[in-house]
């Protein structure tokens, strides 16, 4: 148990410190059996071959008639060669019929070809049967082609998708084709969100708000998306009362999850009863504030859970600060990547992106900064980063409108406008301009967008 509330001293980590410690014990949940068309957006926790040959048989490529090399060879308009139609091959079961000298099956793409024959020809380089029972082959071009061979695809026991990779559409696809009636994967993450506080009002509590009396619930809504997005299952309710009994029961209902996130008393003020909630379930802090802006209250550690379903897998609980910018932020630095790896993901963090600063970003002598930003590309595709608006933590405008987080790194000395300046995506959807680029021909220009310019807001 850590120490009580009273004697908490703040460690004051670096963001990377903080950011190790969290994903220090961050191992994938036990895996579950799915069927593959259940498990879409999951990681696999095992590999997974093959049962079968595919395809089963050397099949055709082309509608047209299955032939022998050797009787087509020559084939020209005017002097065609005539050959007599004994079997019609489909996609299935082979059909009882040996191609022979002067013979061909008509077949349907995807149909076993059948033994003696080694071509497809295509049914436009035929008369298509004008007398039935025997076509005319009018160009040799298709000799030796058009056949797929039996286990082009897959073959027993190949190796289709990896632990650690996530079905997506094309692997669910693979997935499929290979037999598997299961398959192994981490389950999405449950995550309780609990927000604390009397000053926060429900949606249905707009009279409240209205009166001045109250401040609307965002952080619930907010990181419960959030949550979802990054592929966990989201379990929230209405925000907690600043009355501890009250807090310590919602707390204790929640021990069944995979992940606990709380949201506002995280600091030390006499109504910050976060800590001391967990403290009465027997929590284990970690470590409690990080050198960074906003989200510097942030707190880390574990209720132990001794004989529970999970093994007794220890529950990590993240503390985040109330001001909606700061849980936000800390949510990206450090839940989501965390959540990620109880998933499975390899990949835990957002991506980054190179822009050039648009403005001045200040500095912190110790602390990282992270203001929320817009970005925009110049016309020779530079990205210049803006700031989105009042930085203040307490503020929501600004986190609809962020395209990122800038990274401002501690210094005695500003970002000024023009300098590079490193940025964690938060929107896919930034560069909706580029979205047909794939079209432009190598050193060619962009095609003209039909869905406008800038970013897609």
């Amino acid at each position: 148990m850590s120490a009580p509330f009273e004697d908490l001293e703040a460690d004051w980590l670096s963001v990377e410190s903080a950011l190790t410690r969290v994903l220090a014990g961050a191992d994938p949940l036990e895996a579950i059996d799915l069927v593959p068309t259940e498990a879409l957006g999951l990681v696999l926790a095992a590999d997974v071959t093959a049962r079968a040959l595919l395809p089963a048989h050397d099949n055709s490529a082309m509608d047209g008639y299955a032939v022998r090399a050797r009787d087509v060879r020559g084939a020209h308009p005017d002097a065609p060669v005539r050959l007599a139609v004994v079997g019609h091959a489909v996609p299935g079961p082979p059909i009882a019929v040996t191609v022979t000298s002067g013979q061909a099956v008509r077949i349907t793409t995807g149909g076993p070809v059948p033994p003696g024959a080694d071509s497809v020809v295509r049914v436009e380089h035929t008369d298509r049967e004008v007398e039935p029972g025997t076509v005319e082959i009018r160009d040799d071009g298709d000799v030796g082609r058009n056949v797929r061979p039996a286990g082009r695809d897959l073959r027993p026991g190949d190796v289709v998708a990896r632990r650690g990779e996530r079905l997506d559409p094309g692997r669910i696809g693979i997935v499929a084709a290979a037999g598997a009636r299961s398959v192994a994967v981490h389950p999405p993450p449950r995550v309780s969100v609990v927000a604390t506080g009397d000053e926060l009002a429900g949606p249905d509590e707009l009279d409240r708000v209205l009166a001045g009396d109250a401040v609307p619930e965002v952080n619930g809504p907010i990181l419960s998306a959030a949550v979802e997005a990054a592929g966990g299952v989201p379990r929230t309710g209405p925000a907690v009362p600043d009355d501890l009994d009250a807090l310590v029961a919602r707390l204790e209902a929640e021990l069944d999850a995979d992940l606990l996130v709380t949201i506002g008393g995280a600091s030390m003020g006499t109504g910050d009863l976060v800590k001391r909630a967990l403290d009465r379930l027997g929590f284990r802090l970690d470590f409690w504030r990080v050198r960074m802006r906003p989200g510097s209250p942030f707190g880390f550690g574990y209720i132990d859970r001794p004989g529970a379903p999970n093994g007794g897998r220890p529950l990590p609980v993240c503390s985040l600060p109330g001001n909606p910018s700061s849980a936000f932020v800390t949510f990206e630095l450090f839940v989501r990547p965390l959540l990620r790896r109880l998933a499975g993901r390899v990949r835990a963090h957002r991506p980054s992106v190179d822009a050039v600063a648009g403005e001045v970003f200040v500095a912190h002598p110790s602390n990282t900064m992270f203001p929320r930003v817009t970005l925009t590309r110049d016309a020779d595709g530079t990205l210049r980063a803006h700031s989105a608006g009042d930085q203040t933590s307490g503020l929501v405008h600004t986190l609809a409108r962020a395209h990122g987080l800038a990274v401002v790194h501690p210094s005695d000395h500003a970002v000024e406008a023009g300098d590079r300046l490193r940025v964690l995506a938060l929107d896919d959807d930034f560069g909706a301009a580029e979205a047909a680029a794939w079209l432009r021909p190598i050193g060619g220009s962009d095609p003209s967008p039909s869905d406008g310019a800038g970013p897609d807001r």
